[in-house]
């Protein structure tokens, strides 16, 4: 499992649900600019409320957007910010 998990999944909900970006930006108010770094891996990281905001938007649970069998072997070695 790779921390890039994440942005996959938020990739393929949105799609799911034939969401862009700005769909999200709207629904949120998380800037596009950050969105966009999220899902092209520039940045590893996302806040959790911002992933919270995201989860409303797309109407789910985060523990439902965390359901996904690909975060079942999460080890923190793999999810350790790089210094």
């Amino acid at each position: 499992m790779k921390r890039e998990n994440t942005s996959t999944r938020l990739k393929q909900l949105m799609k799911e649900r034939n969401f862009n970006v700005y769909d999200i930006q709207d629904k949120t108010g998380i800037y596009n600019t950050t969105l966009y770094m999220f899902l092209h891996r520039n940045t590893k990281t996302l806040r959790i409320e911002n992933l919270l905001l995201i989860c409303q938007a797309l109407n789910i649970t985060i523990g439902e957007f965390f359901s996904d069998k690909r975060f079942d072997t999460a080890t923190i070695s793999e999810w350790r910010k790089e210094s």
